[in-house]
């Protein structure tokens, strides 16, 4: 029997025990994606009903605080950004950029089913009773049939998106997630007006000094119109709108500061109070779920 080499069985060891290591390392450090939220009891909506407080009330639009934790918050944000969705991304209007999941929004089908993070914020949002599990017998007709398509809005500072309804391919509820940053968004009269995307949201390409001088010009001659409400979209929050809430046009301000103004309907849930500034942050992500009524 030829003699052990303790020398090579040592550095056998030695290398059988770096490499279980460097995998114990490699899994612990590896992206958590999101699989669940955390179980948590019903809500109560009519609690967080902030339509209810504007000046001439709106019916049908609720604020949840905290509806995801920070760890469910980074894992949300890990993968929603991870390598395989890059070819998802495409420039939106107002500096934006956007992903969709379940296919593009003007397609009137879903062509795909959604990802295990999305499945898991709509198993929270039935489970939590944020959206009843009453339907009718097509299961088509009702706002409340789970969300089949999501969009991802990354905003970056001092973007916004322009006033504008979310049209008939949806049904009338949907559900936004605010995840990273802080922004205000705005619910105005479906009038026809387009005063609000004019002057509310200037284009980007508005930063010249005389483009700025004329545009202030041009609101104290005609003044966008007053929002019927306002909500502030705090990080971790989710904001529901349906029926009469749904039917108003919405946007988001370009900037990189926001001024609570008094048409904000939920600036007690939101911890903000009237007349003060809430930066943007640098990224804000918002996910939308929405139902498509065709599939």
């Amino acid at each position: 029997m030829p003699p052990l080499d303790l020398k090579r069985l040592f550095d056998e060891e030695r290398a059988r025990r770096r490499a279980a290591a460097g995998a114990s390392t490699s899994a612990e450090s590896a992206p958590e994606r999101l699989e669940a939220l955390e179980a948590r009891a019903a809500y109560s909506m009519t609690d967080h009903d902030v339509g209810r407080f504007a000046a001439e009330p709106v019916s049908g639009l609720f604020y949840v605080p905290e509806f995801v934790t920070e760890a469910e918050e980074r894992a949300l944000l890990r993968s929603i950004r991870a390598p395989e969705n890059d070819r998802r991304w495409t420039r939106g209007d107002g500096g934006r950029r956007v992903g969709n999941w379940g296919g593009k929004p003007s397609d009137a089908d879903v062509t795909e089913p959604l990802p295990v993070w999305a499945r898991a914020v709509v198993d929270a949002l039935f489970a939590r009773r944020v959206f009843s599990e009453t339907r009718d017998e097509t299961n088509e007709k009702s706002n409340d049939a789970p969300p089949n398509h999501v969009l991802v809005n990354e905003y970056r500072a001092p973007a916004g998106i322009f006033p504008h309804n979310d049209g008939g391919v949806y049904a009338p509820k949907v559900a936004i997630l605010t995840l990273e940053g802080d922004a205000l968004i705005d619910f105005w009269e479906n009038d026809g007006s387009d005063a609000a995307s004019d002057s509310t949201v200037p284009p980007e390409d508005h930063d010249a000094d005389e483009d700025k001088d004329e545009d202030e010009l041009n609101k104290k001659r005609n003044p966008p119109p007053a929002p019927r409400a306002q909500a502030a979209l705090r990080r971790r929050s989710l904001l529901v709108y349906e029926g009469e809430a749904y039917g108003l046009r919405h946007g988001i301000r370009k900037g990189f500061v926001d001024v609570v103004t008094s048409a904000c309907v939920n600036a007690e849930s939101a911890s903000v109070s009237v007349g003060a500034t809430v930066p943007r942050g640098e990224t804000r992500v918002s996910i939308v779920f929405v139902r498509k009524r065709r599939q």
